[in-house]
């Protein structure tokens, strides 16, 4: 059963330390990636399960259902002020697992996409200027591969996989939210 955890990314104090850039070709832990995505900072990990409301808001946003109702979150602060929020989803892109670390800023944009597992074969993992055409997105009708997600030649599954994590996630990210914003 696939799992979805999830990391949200308020804006950065001014003296944050600027995010870093992974080697290409480089598949991360989860611990390399939140401290690549937030070096400095203090990152507390929690549980958060959706109710069925959330879930079917999630779903809604999302254009398809959550795997689970767990999420698992990571929240960085850095001198006592939130600079961002992670998840991680994982899911199957053929028939192997991938897992993608998604940052999610303070206006519920993607801060960045990282690939954190990847099971199927390397030639199916797209380079790393492919992840970053997420930074900055919204979950709208643009996030898709029908819309302005470029598409990777010999790896459709996996640029399709991804695109539809990223969109899971910021649609949970909106669903945990106290107060529901408009995507």
């Amino acid at each position: 059963m696939p799992l979805l955890f999830l990391l949200s990314s308020p804006s950065r104090a001014a003296t944050w330390p600027a995010p870093t850039e992974p080697p290409a070709g480089t598949t991360l832990s989860i611990d390399e990636a939140l401290a690549l995505a937030f070096p400095k900072c203090i990152i507390s990990r929690s549980t958060c399960y959706l109710t069925e409301a959330q879930m079917q808001r999630a779903a809604t946003l999302a254009g398809e259902a959550l795997p689970s109702a767990l999420v698992l979150r990571y929240t960085a602060t850095f001198e006592g002020k939130p600079v961002g929020t992670a998840y991680v989803d994982t899911h199957r892109v053929r028939t192997l697992g991938e897992s993608i670390l998604v940052v999610v800023d303070t206006h519920d944009r993607v801060g960045r996409v990282e690939l954190v597992a990847f099971a199927e074969p390397r030639e199916y993992v797209p380079v790393r200027a492919w992840y970053a055409q997420f930074r900055g997105r919204k979950l709208d009708a643009a996030l898709s591969l029908k819309g302005e997600i470029r598409g990777v030649t010999g790896a459709s599954l996996t640029a399709g996989a991804t695109t539809r994590a990223v969109r899971r996630v910021l649609a949970a990210h909106q669903a945990l939210l106290p107060t529901p914003r408009a995507p």
